[in-house]
């Protein structure tokens, strides 16, 4: 932390300095015409990110656009201490430092907001990158105004709104992998001042970059199609409504598994079903069942905002569901081990209603929140899915014997149906939840002169939770006990759980362009019941909490071309859900105490009119202030291990991402030169609970580069990008091979992609 403290000195420094230089407290100072005010939603109302007391990242439409950034992972890499795997079927957010285990009975850390509507399953953010305005990421404990799920942060997405002058656009992407893309916008007024309709739609495709040895074909292929329309009615002068429905779809081809180390059993009998079996990480699959997910959603959302003189009154109702189908091939090697089916259906509803003053002395917001949800997994996962003889011994004598499979086959498929009872097996479950939660929530900004304001909020939540939950075996399930230590039973049970979740803020402007600001948060986690439980007893799990200060330094200079914000945070988390392979069964409790501390610096710059630089940098010290009961490494003779003072999973403790881009005129300025680089850094992290060396990524560095000729009108662009120039191997996720102790699998982050982009404006 001391490190810390002294990057967060010397940013303050320099700040400080630079503010003197713009100009004396008080003077009116001249702003360039080319320099445009960011202005953000992260307090539930527009205002320029400068005036916001937390620390926000934010990505505008036009640098995705014009950098290539088509996915929230891509978002992750270009800001620090933020995390996101898009790996279909194990979506994960995390910021600084904290993420969510994988498992669909737990809610996420990181709250996902989408003009305004809660999102509660990290599967949406699955759908298209489609006509996005702004993606803004809220760092830290967000529970007064947001909500639950909110104890590591919040992504805050706006996508753009109808307006009354007729526009359209079309974007055709090709590259690498055969990618293919094309985005459609028009926008088009209905009615003069009063009714206007805007419709986006994509569609893309791209080959898997990972190659199946056994089966043949591609993994990790990605087609995907999405289409919005909103209305904009403005009834009157004081009444305006927006009216949007998405539909989306996405299909993959699997997670690109990928064996990197093989031992003992684990080698013995995966290299007996392919002679090309390797334990290295070279895009190269040895699956022997398809693995594939398929992604569906329907989102409907209305949204009013009332002007009552000094007051606006804002209502928000949104209907979503989705429906996801994963295929996975368990053991994500060669034999024909296990499969996993899931049916995952997911229904929400949610009501918001809130009243916010006008500028004054005093400033409030005041609202009341309804979440009702259902969820419907239907899963099975089954053991020796080919049969104990003529899947599995059969093979392997093939192999070994260089017997055919004519010989073999006669004589060992009688004997399976013998032994089927026995040994070919599966789980088949039932699972759901239904969610209602309410809650009140209010925000004050009391200005006790004209440069120090108290910002005070609080927030009361109660939440019920439903659960069914019945597994059974489809035989005697000798195999699914040995290897996954699960059992046969119903579980019929309610939970209810309340919250009350504070914000205190002083917020000092140190100068007409300089704040620097305190304040102390919290947040909390849903509590819930694990579809992976062994047994009953091991079903429910509790809500976890978290309490955060911060200390941050925003300041703008040089007549607003460059922006500095800087923050020092401390969270600290109690009860923390964690899920922990124990032995052979996912056990998932609140056994764990933590803190994550660090500091955030975001710079922007532009110089002069064409040119923007960026940089930002984050450092993340999380570890585990106690965490008695964690999961040993494989091969340990203990059952759990004593994993206090150890860094928290997925978590870098240092990251950093710079870049720029460049417009330079030609041709009697007809055209313009674009260039742009960006290059985002990580240091090392271990992708487990275990701290195992094994399953980790050393510290790397991903560099992209983007030319082209656009048009100074901004009526037409053709750009060319390179994502992954170094083509750099970079893990995205490791961990112990299923079933088989002492080896390990994991799949990686994309090769170097090179894909151009022409844009047609109207």
């Amino acid at each position: 932390m001391n490190k810390a403290i002294l990057m967060a000195s010397l940013c303050a420094a320099c700040s400080l300095t630079l503010a003197q230089e713009s100009g004396p407290q008080g003077r009116e100072k001249k702003r360039r015409d080319y320099i445009e005010e960011v202005i953000v939603t992260a307090t539930k109302k527009a205002e320029s990110i400068q005036d916001v007391p937390l620390s926000v990242s934010v990505l505008s439409g036009e640098r995705m656009k014009n950098t290539s950034i088509e996915s929230f992972e891509d978002v992750s890499q270009a800001s620090p201490n933020t995390d996101i795997n898009m790996t279909p079927g194990y979506v994960q957010v995390g910021m600084r430092g904290l993420n969510s285990p994988i498992n669909d009975g737990m809610e996420q850390s990181v709250g996902f907001y989408v003009d305004g509507v809660y999102y509660g399953k990290t599967a949406f953010l699955q759908d298209a990158f489609l006509d996005l305005q702004r993606v803004e990421l809220l760092k830290g404990p967000q529970g007064t105004l947001f909500g639950k799920n909110t104890v590591a942060g919040a992504i805050n997405v706006t996508t753009a709104s109808p307006d009354y002058e007729p526009a359209a656009s079309v974007t055709y992407t090709a590259g690498d992998l055969d990618t293919r893309q094309a985005d459609v916008m028009v926008n088009l007024p209905l009615v003069a001042d009063r009714l206007a309709l805007r419709v986006a739609a994509t569609s893309s495709s791209r080959d898997g970059y990972v190659k199946n040895v056994l089966r043949g074909g591609d993994e990790k292929s990605v087609d995907k199609d999405g289409i919005r329309a909103k209305l904009l009615f403005d009834i009157n002068d004081r009444i305006s409504t927006e009216l949007t429905h998405y539909r989306g779809s996405s299909a993959d081809t699997g997670q690109g598994w990928e064996p990197f180390v093989l031992q003992g059993a684990g080698l013995l009998v995966h290299s007996l079903f392919d002679p090309n079996l390797e334990d290295r990480f070279d895009y190269r699959s040895h699956t022997n069942s398809d693995n594939r997910n398929r992604f569906e959603t329907e989102l409907t959302n209305w949204l009013t905002n009332w002007d009552l003189g000094e007051h606006t009154l804002t209502f928000i109702a949104s209907r979503a569901e989705s429906d996801e189908v994963l295929y996975l091939d368990a053991d994500t090697a060669s034999a024909p081990v296990a499969d996993w089916f899931r049916d995952f259906q997911y229904e929400q509803n949610m009501l918001e209603l809130r009243l916010a003053s006008g500028p004054g002395k005093v400033e409030y917001l005041i609202g009341v929140f309804g979440f009702w949800s259902e969820t419907q997994q239907a899963g099975d996962l089954r053991m020796l899915p080919e049969g104990p003889l003529s899947g599995l011994v059969g093979p392997a004598l093939e192999t070994l014997l260089g017997l055919g499979n004519l010989l073999t086959s006669p004589l060992l498929s009688p004997v399976d149906a013998l032994l089927n009872s026995l040994t070919t097996d599966a789980l088949i479950q039932n699972y759901q939840l239904d969610t209602r939660t309410t809650a009140l929530f209010s925000q004050v900004t009391w200005h006790l002169s004209e440069r120090l304001s108290l910002v005070g909020g609080l927030r009361a939540s109660q939440e019920t939770k439903e659960v069914f939950l019945d597994q059974d075996y489809e035989a005697t399930g000798l195999l699914l006990q040995a290897a996954f230590g699960v059992s046969e039973y119903t579980l019929d049970a309610s939970r209810d759980e309340s919250n009350v979740a504070p914000k205190l803020a002083l917020k000092y402007a140190v100068g007409d362009d300089d704040m620097l600001y305190a304040s102390y948060a919290e947040g909390f986690k849903a509590g819930g019941y694990n579809p992976l439980a062994r047994n009953p007893s091991e079903a429910e799990f509790d809500q976890e909490y978290a309490q955060a200060y911060e200390l941050g330094y925003k300041m703008t200079a040089l007549e607003g071309a460059l922006v500095v914000n800087s923050a020092l945070y401390l969270t600290q988390f109690e009860d923390m859900q964690i899920q922990a392979f124990i032995g052979n069964g996912f056990l998932v409790s609140n056994a764990a105490e933590a803190t994550t501390q660090g500091l955030e610096v975001d710079v922007n710059y532009q110089p002069f009119a064409g040119t923007s630089l960026f940089a930002s940098m984050g450092i993340a010290d999380a570890t585990f202030d106690e965490f008695k009961d964690g999961p040993c490494q494989a091969g340990s003779q203990q059952e759990t291990c004593d994993l206090s003072g150890e860094r928290l999973p997925r978590s870098s403790e240092y990251s950093a991402n710079l870049g720029g881009t460049f417009v330079y005129p030609l041709f009697d300025n007809s055209a313009a030169l674009f260039l742009g680089a960006d290059v985002s850094w990580r240091s090392d992290l271990f992708f487990d609970l275990d701290v195992d060396p094994i399953d980790s990524q050393d510290a790397y560095h991903l560099i992209n580069l983007h030319v082209g000729i656009i048009d100074p009108d901004q009526r037409w662009k053709f750009l060319v990008h390179a994502k992954n120039l170094q083509d750099r191997k970079v893990r995205r996720f490791t961990a112990d091979l299923p079933i088989f102790d002492g080896s390990h699998m994991g799949f990686l982050m994309p090769p170097r992609i090179i894909t151009a982009d022409i844009n047609y404006t109207f």
